[in-house]
């Protein structure tokens, strides 16, 4: 079996063998018209015998044209027929890579220049070492730079979420955590926010207190509340308010007033903003009722 490759343009046929092909990349001159075709794509199988029935009907082919030049080509051909293989071969290769005569010279070199350009950027195409191409690397850095934005996009509206929950739980984490309080205080000056106390008005009691008036004869205008605090929680609790209510024999409200800590607290205790777990406050305040004359009281602890 031999290789034959048939030139696209005159139809000449020549019989190759894979090196020469290899040599170029495929890349073929036909020895007659001067045309560089890709050998592979007209490549053929066909057995030895047939080569002299093609070379023959080549001849028939030329003998047909109207040129002498195309007679004399004709002759030429038909010396096939006494041609060894090994002739046949040299002979298929010098039509394959010959070159024009020399009045053909520069010619000649501009289409070598040209089929080597060509055989160059095929070998860089096919090349299975060659890297990543620069648009596909552009595509690539600009994925991941996107992914890396995101990431980092995603990992401050976290830490921001988990910022906006400690503000807004800050007075539940100080009381669960009470170790915590002093980190969320410091967080809280930046923030202009304060960390208030627990305010559990169901463990607060006023254990006892009492209403008269001191000196009834030099001042019986002025009343003292006593009163007395109780906390039973198992943590400080933040100090109440205190409401006070005045009324008559009937006990109808005469009049009523909110008392905060800084009210009730005397001067050396105005700097205590608790009640430990578990302990009491004494609150003594001095009242003027000379405008009213009541006869009893109400006392409320409260949160505002």
């Amino acid at each position: 079996m031999a290789l034959v490759t048939l030139c696209p343009d005159c139809s000449t046929t020549y019989k190759i063998y894979p090196e020469q092909l290899q040599v170029k990349n495929g890349l073929v001159r036909c020895g007659k018209c001067q045309v560089v075709f890709n050998g592979f794509s007209t490549l053929i199988t066909i057995d030895e015998t047939e080569i002299e029935y093609l070379s023959a009907r080549a001849d028939t082919g030329s003998v047909l044209g109207e040129s002498s030049e195309h007679q004399e080509i004709a002759d030429n051909s038909a010396g096939l027929h006494n041609m060894t293989n090994e002739q046949l071969i040299q002979a298929s290769t010098a039509h394959v890579f010959e070159n024009k005569p020399e009045t053909s010279v520069q010619q000649n070199k501009a289409a070598v220049a040209g089929v080597t350009s060509v055989s160059e950027n095929c070998s860089e195409n096919t090349d299975p070492d060659k890297p990543v191409s620069d648009f596909l690397s552009d595509a690539v850095s600009e994925s991941s730079s996107r992914y890396w934005f995101w990431r980092a996009g995603n990992l401050v509206l976290f830490f921001l979420l988990i910022g906006q929950a400690v503000i807004t739980y800050r007075a539940d984490l100080a009381t669960e955590f009470p170790q915590t309080r002093p980190y969320l205080e410091q967080f809280c000056k930046i923030l202009s926010c304060s960390v208030p106390l627990p305010a559990d008005i169901r463990l607060l009691s006023i254990v006892s207190s009492d209403l008269q008036v001191n000196d009834p004869e030099n001042q019986p205008g002025v009343a003292t509340l006593t009163a007395i605090i109780r906390n039973h929680a198992k943590r400080p609790q933040a100090l109440p308010a205190l409401k006070l209510l005045l009324t008559d024999v009937h006990d109808q409200l005469l009049a009523s007033r909110i008392f905060t800590s800084a009210d009730y607290l005397s001067p050396d205790m105005r700097k205590k903003i608790s009640i430990l777990p578990n302990h009491e406050i004494t609150v003594q305040l001095y009242l003027d009722n000379s405008q009213i004359k009541p006869t009893g009281y109400r006392l409320q602890i409260l949160y505002i």
